[in-house]
């Protein structure tokens, strides 16, 4: 039985009195690096009328970049459906790999295109701008948002206990201790700076996308954002964790708008101020944390659990890059003399 014929009784199994659905336009959306996406129309016919609804499947690899819990990006949906974030509607969220093999959530597919930093020339046909200004009022909204909302307490970080800058660092350790072939000393160096020099504490604990960056959200024609993607790497954290690496020199936003307008739009919109010491200290750990996502995709690549190459050219690309932004950055702190 094809995938196709496999997800149409899938969605039949959910709908019983849908009647009977066929599944077209179904393609692979390749690019992504921590989960398996796919495009998908159901039609269907109720109550003597025909019925449409283009959807997204989006099901874990056996390995990539980022290991979460299969269902976190679909809780993570499912919780800010409605509060001032644009994301998909969550449909339905499967774990029983009788269907297709390995867990599995469907949403909507929403309209509008990807602006992929690496793409030559404008990105966002002419929008830059407005795509800008919109990407960082979306991100103070986040962070203005109660990180307790109902479905989010399995989230790293939400326990009330949580040391942020502390318990990434750990997090992102463990993932480079796991995955490392060889010790980095420029990444164990940095770690050590981190773990010496704490930030200054958060002004308040804040919903952080984890991967909040270009290429992870969809535009439309007048520049307005109308779904802001990825969410596996979803947790709680210093809202400036997410400033610093949407900011992070491989796919910044500045060629688009500068970086003081930029964090002026997020400060007016999370109602927050942006604490440079600490900024400082979350864009070193962004470099660092890049590090860590590199390796596991390099180790996941080499031991033959992903083939996928864009897994083994990011890993290659990536890796050296943000080792020489370490080097810069702890130069800028001081942590060199």
């Amino acid at each position: 039985m094809d995938f196709e014929t496999r997800i149409a009784e899938y969605l039949m199994h959910r709908n019983p009195d849908g009647g009977s659905v066929t599944i077209d336009q179904f393609a692979r959306i390749h690019g992504g690096s921590s989960q398996q996406t796919y495009r998908l129309r159901a039609t269907w016919n109720k109550d003597g009328a025909h019925r449409e609804q283009r959807l997204i499947l989006r099901q874990p690899p056996e390995a990539g970049m980022v290991e979460a819990d299969n269902d976190l990006e679909y809780l993570v949906y499912s919780a800010l459906n409605g509060v001032a974030i644009p994301v998909p509607v969550p449909h339905y969220m499967e774990q029983d790999a009788k269907w297709l093999e390995r867990p599995f959530f469907i949403m909507d597919m929403m309209p509008g295109k990807p602006g992929h930093f690496y793409v030559p020339g404008d990105p966002y046909e002419g929008q830059g701008l407005k795509v800008a200004e919109a990407f960082w009022r979306h991100l103070g909204d986040l962070a203005k948002l109660d990180h307790r909302l109902p479905g989010l307490d399995r989230l790293r970080g939400a326990a009330e206990t949580a040391l942020h800058w502390r318990d990434e660092l750990d997090f992102w350790e463990a993932t480079l201790d796991a995955a490392e072939a060889g010790v980095e000393p420029v990444v164990r160096g940095a770690i050590r700076w981190l773990r010496a020099n704490p930030p200054p504490a958060p002004a308040k604990p804040a919903i952080c996308h984890g991967d909040y960056r270009s290429g992870n959200f969809l535009f439309l024609d007048d520049g307005s954002i109308s779904a802001i993607l990825d969410w596996e790497m979803c947790h709680v954290s210093d809202p400036l964790e997410d400033v610093a690496w949407a900011i992070n020199s491989m796919w910044t936003m500045e060629r688009h708008l500068p970086l003081a307008e930029g964090l002026a739009f997020w400060e007016e919109a999370s109602g927050l101020k942006v604490d440079p010491l600490a900024l400082d200290w979350w864009r070193l750990f962004t470099a660092v944390k890049c590090c860590g996502l590199w390796t596991n995709a390099e180790a996941s690549f080499e031991d033959g659990i992903n083939r996928e190459m864009s897994i083994a050219l990011t890993a290659v690309r990536a890796t050296h890059f943000h080792h020489m932004e370490i080097l810069d950055r702890m130069e800028k702190l001081g942590a060199m003399a």
